[in-house]
């Protein structure tokens, strides 16, 4: 796993480069991202908000090619995961069984000439799209999975689900926004994953979408029914 070291008061993580697992590509995402909380002017806000800062302070942010999440998105303040979403073409199944064979999730089956896919238990991974020989299976939708409210520590926690976004400008988006949800809304001295534990940063569901994927957009507390 490689890492970038702290810079302008937050820190982001990503997992190897070229790694086959990846289901999207991360890189134009960290490029982006880096720019974007550079333009936040994170120390000089976060120090007017907590003094003094420390390490701890800043936000941590990990961005995972796939659900593997190497670069442990689980654990931190902003989690972002790829996701590729598998669908089924009109082209003739081999019946080899290497998608079956593949997913560690079981969520792929086989009747006949026909594949089978369990959507409550696939979490598009993209693992059987690399093994299928004959384009039966392809990648489908692509996008990122988002997490909040991660932590290690005294208390340690897992990350929240947010929902997923379908580019990399959205997970830029959502962060960028979330971020400054905590400056104007989080207290002086309160630290953000104590903010990110106390509110609801749920995406919000578009109902045009199936297969529980979302649009973006932000759900704060105030905005709940």
């Amino acid at each position: 796993m490689e890492q970038n070291v702290q810079q302008n008061g937050f820190q982001v993580e990503h997992c190897r480069s070229n790694c086959p697992k990846s289901a999207c590509n991360w890189q134009n995402l960290y490029e982006t991202m880096v720019i974007k909380l550079n333009d936040l002017n994170l120390l000089q806000v976060l120090s007017q908000k907590i003094n003094p800062i420390h390490y701890h302070h800043f936000p941590k942010i990990s961005i995972a090619g796939c659900p593997n999440g190497c670069s442990q998105p689980d654990i931190k303040d902003f989690g972002i995961s790829g996701y590729v979403v598998p669908q089924i073409t009109q082209r003739q199944c081999a019946e080899c069984n290497a998608c079956v064979d593949a997913c560690l999730e079981k969520a792929l089956q086989r009747n006949s000439q026909e594949i089978i896919i369990d959507w409550s238990s696939c979490i598009s991974c993209g693992d059987c799209l690399r093994v299928c020989p004959t384009g039966t299976l392809s990648a489908g939708e692509q996008g990122w999975t988002i997490r909040y409210g991660g932590r290690v520590g005294r208390h340690p926690r897992f990350s929240k689900l947010a929902g997923r976004v379908k580019n990399d400008d959205e997970a830029v988006s959502w962060i960028s926004e979330a971020l400054q949800q905590y400056i104007t809304q989080g207290q002086q001295q309160e630290r953000l994953t104590h903010f990110l534990e106390s509110v609801d940063l749920t995406l919000k569901k578009n109902e045009n979408v199936q297969s529980g994927h979302v649009s973006n957009g932000l759900i704060s507390e105030d905005q709940k029914p």
